[in-house]
């Protein structure tokens, strides 16, 4: 009866703790490019936070989902500091507000942004 209990309050706590990691939409951000990139919002974002990164870094970037109810794509949005222009693009789907990607790299060059979605689990 106790290892039935112990079983129990152990499938609970793994359940809590692997939900917190559903709603996020995980990153890799690199900046290829000539120039600093700040202000880099990727949204939806419930935490609208932003980062700056500077020429030549890469960074994971893990966004909250949690206002994402929906199906729609991510939008990406930054502040090019040498010309001090906006640069954006749409790209990508979510389903439900979840990533359907493992992770999403997002490489910044000097006149294009590149994505790339990896799976590490096949889909059948």
């Amino acid at each position: 009866m106790k290892s039935i209990k112990t079983l129990s309050v152990s499938v609970v706590l793994l359940i809590l703790c692997t939900s917190c990691h559903f709603n996020k939409g995980k990153f890799v951000i690199t900046n290829a490019s000539d120039f600093k990139i700040d202000s880099l919002s990727i949204n939806p974002n419930a935490n609208h936070e932003t980062i700056s990164l500077d020429k030549g870094n890469s960074i994971a970037y893990s966004i909250s989902m949690t206002e994402a109810k929906t199906d729609g794509s991510y939008f990406i949005a930054f502040k090019n500091t040498e010309n001090n222009t906006i640069i954006s693009k749409s790209f990508g789907y979510y389903t439900n507000g979840y990533q359907i990607e493992d992770e999403i790299k997002i490489t910044v060059l000097n006149d294009t942004i590149l994505i790339e979605s990896k799976f590490d689990k096949p889909y059948n």
